[in-house]
């Protein structure tokens, strides 16, 4: 794990040291974000994360305080592979004369990997036992009594620790992603 806050404030001041310490930690990182949606193409999934880290340097200096630096660069990777996309699909519209419908499948799918990833920050981020209550319950889909048997605990307690778990995942979210679609990815977490 990265000092982030210490990276960022030594990139401000233009410190190359910091940025190839940024660069080496988020470089990968970017890249397994990318190379599903460019297929096999890591050739694209690699210009895409040079851009990103191209522009990072060009604008160093307003990185300083930036608390989500990862999903920051997330939301590049997003608009700049929209961007690609869109510029494709334009270009086979105009060579075939076809509509354009895959541009609101392509962001919807893209903010959705956004988000989950957000959320599976959140519920690492949760207490030993309520994360593996939390986890029983969404993803092996164990109902309140069997949780509470297999952990030897009240249903009281699973139900109280579910609610909290959901509660932080939410307030996480909000804080950290679109309120608008994390109030819909939330939405389907359990109470």
């Amino acid at each position: 794990m990265i000092d982030e806050v210490l990276l960022l404030q030594r990139l401000a001041a233009g410190d190359r040291d910091a940025y190839t310490a940024l660069y080496k930690y988020y470089q990968p990182k970017l890249l397994r974000y990318l190379l599903p949606f460019t297929g096999d193409t890591a050739i694209i999934a690699d210009e895409i994360t040079q851009d990103i880290f191209v522009k990072i340097w060009l604008k160093k200096e307003t990185f300083i305080g930036l608390q989500a630096f990862e999903y920051y660069l997330y939301r590049m990777a997003r608009n700049r592979l929209i961007d690609i996309f869109r510029s494709e699909k334009k270009r086979k519209q105009l060579d075939a004369g076809l509509p354009d419908t895959q541009d609101y499948r392509l962001e919807e799918e893209l903010k959705y990997r956004e988000y989950q990833q957000i959320a599976q920050q959140a519920i690492a981020l949760l207490p030993e036992r309520r994360r593996r209550i939390f986890e029983l319950s969404t993803q092996q889909d164990l109902s309140w009594a069997e949780i509470a048997a297999q952990l030897d605990l009240s249903v009281a307690v699973v139900k109280k620790q579910l609610h909290l778990a959901s509660k932080f995942i939410k307030d996480y979210m909000r804080k950290h992603g679109d309120i608008i679609f994390s109030l819909l990815l939330c939405m389907a977490l359990p109470w």
